[in-house]
């Protein structure tokens, strides 16, 4: 990870397009990036410059470029003006004239275009450049298929990753799933192994001893080494059905989670059908939250194309590991519903004596284009949430673009009745909680959805997970009304 601070001055591109390509050196990018690398830094300077500041103010902005799991990313940060995109003209290739091209080629030749506000901090704009690997398709298109010898549960070894055993979990996940897994990660070795040694993701694998082949997969997802991790990824080879080894994987995960002393380990079964919700059952996780909408219902990858009927919703799960006790400010109106869900999450919590907040809170909020989902976190309660929610909601809303807004909440940082009434009334509804989410509090989940949900089409397990689902959705109901 680098960074080189610069004003905010078109003089100094030349500098900055130099830090950029010897950057892309240390990292081996091949050359051929080098001129579109050069091109896109351009682009983006200019339209940081141009949006983000008054004529004539002069100040800094700081670039950070670091390779993240095999994408080359270059960050601009600024404290100048909040973006609003309903400035930057559409660029019309039909059109004489050149208003909007930077923005055009920016989105044209960059991977991911994402946009990150961090409150008092400022805001980022990142752009993630894809560094080229070879997935798996190619990789065994000319592979030799070998005959597999028959296997019993005594030739399968449970144990965690090894690096020889990226290429073979991108085997797996292929032959499963052909190019329909929604996780493109995970038809490149490269980056479950980056990923694996950045403690990022943490995979455990069923491996057949006799074929040499990883035959199942699970993982644990960290993306900011927080103290909760996402678990997922879990597949199993169709001929090791019914060992049991998705359970065998979940005990070996588990374990790992405790030496590393998380508090607990959620995940978000879809609703298409009810087998990951009973797999979440069993492993004594209970349903805590839902979410419409939250699978984009276009999924593509290279060969193929494929579409859900709908965008997926997902119920949110979790199980604890560690049982700290909470101090919560309950909100009066969802106070019965959140005590049943602590209930059955079996965390313990003292509540605490309504508080107002007089001081300034942190509101942060971010946007992924691949996803169409925006997310805006409340880390810190304070006099200005709302008016820091409603204009990073509105950012989200009409200049992104966003097809689903999720609004984290913290519950342990004072009174949020009085924000709640306000919310609701720019129609989010209540969709559960998420224990330790932000900053390691609790959050209380909100949720917009800018579209329309077959509600027919959800598949429930449990009787729990059933009562949940049907006071979000009466919720939902009560505040689009």
């Amino acid at each position: 990870m680098s960074f080189l601070i610069v004003p905010n001055d078109i003089t100094y591109l030349s500098m900055l397009q130099s830090f950029v390509i010897e950057n892309a050196k240390i990292y081996k990018l091949p050359k051929e990036l080098y001129n579109k690398l050069k091109l896109v830094c351009e682009e983006a300077f200019l339209y940081v410059i141009k949006n983000s500041f008054e004529d004539g103010e002069k100040t800094t902005i700081k670039i950070k470029i670091e390779l993240k799991n095999s994408y080359f990313e270059l960050s601009f940060f600024d404290r100048g003006l909040p973006l609003d995109l309903s400035l930057t003209k559409e660029y019309s290739k039909e059109s004489l004239s050149m208003e909007g091209i930077e923005f055009f080629l920016i989105k044209e030749y960059a991977d991911r275009v994402t946009w990150i506000n961090h409150g008092l901090d400022g805001k980022e704009f990142k752009l993630s450049f894809k560094v080229p690997l070879e997935d798996i398709f190619f990789l065994t298109k000319n592979e030799i298929v070998k005959e597999k010898e028959k296997i019993s549960l005594e030739d399968i070894e449970i144990r965690a990753f090894k690096d020889s055993d990226a290429i073979k979990i991108s085997r797996i996940i292929y032959r499963a799933y052909g190019y329909t897994y929604p996780n493109e990660d995970m038809y490149y070795p490269e980056k479950i192994l980056e990923s694996n040694k950045n403690g990022e993701l943490i995979s455990v694998v069923s491996f057949d001893t006799k074929n040499d082949e990883v035959v199942g997969h699970y993982a644990l997802e960290r993306p900011n080494l927080g103290v909760i991790a996402e678990s997922g990824q879990a597949v199993v080879s169709p001929d090791c059905r019914g060992f049991g080894l998705m359970k065998k994987m979940r005990i070996l995960l588990e374990n790992t989670a405790i030496e590393l002393n998380l508090e607990g380990i959620f995940s978000q079964p879809v609703t298409s059908h009810t087998y990951s919700q009973q797999v979440n059952e069993g492993f004594g996780s209970s349903a805590c939250g839902f979410s419409f909408g939250l699978v984009p219902q276009k999924l593509s990858f290279k060969q193929i194309n494929s579409s859900l009927s709908q965008r997926e919703s997902c119920f949110l799960y979790f199980k604890a590991l560690e049982k700290r006790e909470r101090n919560l400010f309950l909100p009066k109106q969802h106070t019965k519903i959140l005590k049943q869900i602590y209930k059955n999450l079996d965390l313990p919590y003292k509540e605490k004596t309504p508080l107002h907040v007089d001081k300034e809170g942190v509101v942060k909020s971010k946007f992924s284009s691949d996803w169409g989902i925006g997310v805006i976190d409340v880390e810190e309660a304070g006099k200005n949430n709302f008016k820091d929610i409603k204009n990073a909601f509105y950012n989200l809303l009409f200049n992104l673009k966003a097809d689903v807004i999720f609004l984290n909440i913290t519950l342990e940082d004072g009174s949020i009745d009085e924000l709640i009434g306000q919310i609701e009334l720019e129609k989010f509804f209540f969709a559960g909680l998420q224990p330790s989410l932000l900053n390691n509090q609790d959050a209380i989940r909100f949720e917009f959805l800018n579209g329309v949900i077959d509600e027919s089409k959800i598949k429930i397990y449990a009787k729990k997970s059933q009562k949940l689902f049907d006071y979000v959705l009466n919720e939902k109901k009560r505040v689009l009304c």
